[in-house]
């Protein structure tokens, strides 16, 4: 149950943080929202080419809100993938790199 309430609410960020063409940001965020619901190699790998994408982006745009959001993001991926995941905390990076990331 408790899983299902996650997923729930994952998926309500993404669809309101999500425009309507994918963009780094969105695909980021519906890799990691994947990998939470169910964190396998399958689903957490393709992270990783993502985040780096984003954050080279907000480095070379100066966007250090950003770049850290994204850092806050794989942790909680990593955490995820190691079998420790934190809801709370997954969550908070979700918003986070909506709030600060183009």
């Amino acid at each position: 149950m408790h899983r299902a309430l996650r997923a729930g609410v994952l998926a309500s960020l993404l669809a309101l943080a999500a425009p309507a063409d994918a963009t780094p940001l969105s695909s980021l965020q519906q890799a990691a929202s994947s990998c939470f619901e169910s964190p396998s190699a399958a689903r957490c790998d393709g992270v990783w080419d993502l985040s780096a994408q984003l954050k080279q982006q907000a480095d070379s745009t100066n966007q250090l809100r950003c770049y850290t959001a994204v850092l806050a993001l794989e942790a909680n991926v990593a955490k995820a993938r190691l079998g420790r995941p934190d809801p709370t905390h997954e969550v908070q990076a979700l918003q986070d790199t909506s709030t600060y990331c183009p």
